[in-house]
């Protein structure tokens, strides 16, 4: 039940605030924001997952004034666009750690302005972009300019091939990437050739879903 007010009067408050997990405050909106960028100049760390109501209005504000941001969760924001990437890219040369996770209309070109800044060539360690429907493989691609990525996280972003995902592999042999390939639907011929014959069997390779998951 938090709301703008409240969130205000802490940032006005608590000046030298460091970490913010605001995790499925949905009350809160790009007031909330606008304070932290007013007050907030310590701000490393924000969790503002399920935060529906913030827009990129708001992340602009807040990343005028949060410099020092290393750490940003906005899983499931999913009034975002491409522009919050631009303004984080931007404004917050220190970000290592980014969850962009079910943000739907993020896509190759928000990839763009993150992986174009030298802040993120220099500093992104960790990418999650799970259920980002619009992704492709331009954004693997792309992502082979920040040179100290070490984890990145494609869950059901079905748009990006296994090839890319080679790709970025080879380019960065100690890179942890998540990724899933839903299976392909058997043919005829292939259902007929089965040695399992209980298609519902867990334990059978033929029907067990294609999961990818490199280290």
């Amino acid at each position: 039940s938090l709301t703008d007010d409240g969130l205000t009067i802490l940032a006005e408050r608590c000046i030298s605030l460091e970490t913010l997990i605001i995790a499925n405050c949905r009350n809160l909106t790009d007031e909330t924001l606008k304070a932290l960028g007013t007050y907030s100049h310590q701000l490393k760390k924000l969790d503002s997952t399920l935060c529906s109501q913030f827009t990129d209005v708001g992340f602009l504000a807040m990343a005028q004034g949060c410099h020092l941001l290393q750490r940003l969760d906005l899983e499931d924001c999913t009034a975002i666009t491409d522009d919050t990437l631009k303004h984080l890219a931007d404004n917050c040369p220190q970000l290592q750690i980014l969850t962009l996770s079910r943000c739907e209309q993020i896509t190759d070109e928000g990839i763009r302005y993150l992986s174009s800044s030298v802040s993120a060539q220099e500093n992104l360690r960790v990418l999650e972009l799970d259920n980002c429907p619009t992704i492709t493989d331009v954004s693997i691609d792309r992502l082979l300019a920040c040179q100290n990525l070490q984890r990145l996280d494609i869950f059901d972003c079905q748009q990006i091939s296994k090839n890319a995902v080679k790709k970025i592999q080879t380019h960065f042999p100690d890179l942890n990437i998540h990724a899933y390939f839903a299976p392909r639907t058997p043919t005829q011929a292939n259902r007929r050739t089965r040695s399992c014959p209980f298609c519902c069997c867990t334990l059978c390779p033929a029907c067990a879903p294609s999961c990818c998951t490199i280290a």
